[in-house]
């Protein structure tokens, strides 16, 4: 009986684990070795992507963490248009009215779709109790000798990685680069949350606001 009883949790806990163990973390960061590290003061926020909602929502989330943090920040959907792509000469009109000496993007780049198998198990009777060997069975030798059979649990879910980039406007070169990856991408909310503390604590760290 425990022996099943720890199988069955374990059943049960595999979907909630894997729910609970849903992580936004840094990967790797790079910075750039020939331009000096220093502070800008206001930045230009932009996520792409088809979605206008999702956009709306990742550069509202940093943007309301970086001005909390005293960093002047606009999210780009105020400044460029939405439902297109952005091109050269929108970026370049939007940032220059903007007065931004920074421009962050971010983008997710790659998704892949992973695989969780938790195995079956099966206790074989000590006998069969059908149909020949029914009338041997009494209730409670039944309750002594029956089994139990469990499929194998099968759960699929997404990790995403998300590309950070913060840029200089003055030079227009890539200063600093940033992958993050998710395994809740379905969960804009939360991951915007954390994207967001992971970036503003990077920079922070890097000397760049």
């Amino acid at each position: 009986m425990c022996s099943f009883l720890l199988k069955l949790m374990g059943l049960i806990l595999v979907p909630a684990l894997l729910f609970s163990c849903a992580t936004t973390s840094l990967v790797d960061t790079w910075r750039n070795p020939d331009k000096p590290m220093m502070k800008h003061h206001k930045l230009v926020l932009v996520y792409i992507s088809r979605s206008d909602a999702t956009r709306r929502l990742y550069e509202d989330v940093l943007a309301s963490e970086l001005n909390r943090m005293g960093v002047t920040s606009v999210s780009g959907y105020t400044l460029l248009p939405e439902g297109k792509r952005v091109n050269r000469q929108i970026l370049a009109k939007g940032v220059e009215k903007s007065g931004a000496d920074a421009v962050i993007t971010m983008q997710t780049v790659q998704v892949e779709q992973r695989m969780n198998v938790q195995p079956g198990f099966e206790e074989i009777y000590p006998d069969y109790w059908y149909p020949g060997a029914f009338p041997r069975w009494d209730m409670y030798g039944y309750f002594d000798g029956y089994s139990y059979y469990e499929p194998a649990y099968v759960s699929t879910y997404e990790v995403a990685m998300i590309q950070v980039n913060f840029f200089d406007v003055q030079s227009g070169k890539l200063l600093w680069a940033a992958t993050i990856r998710t395994s809740d991408p379905g969960n804009t909310i939360s991951v915007s949350k954390k994207l967001a503390s992971i970036v503003v604590h990077s920079l922070i760290k890097e000397g760049l606001i």
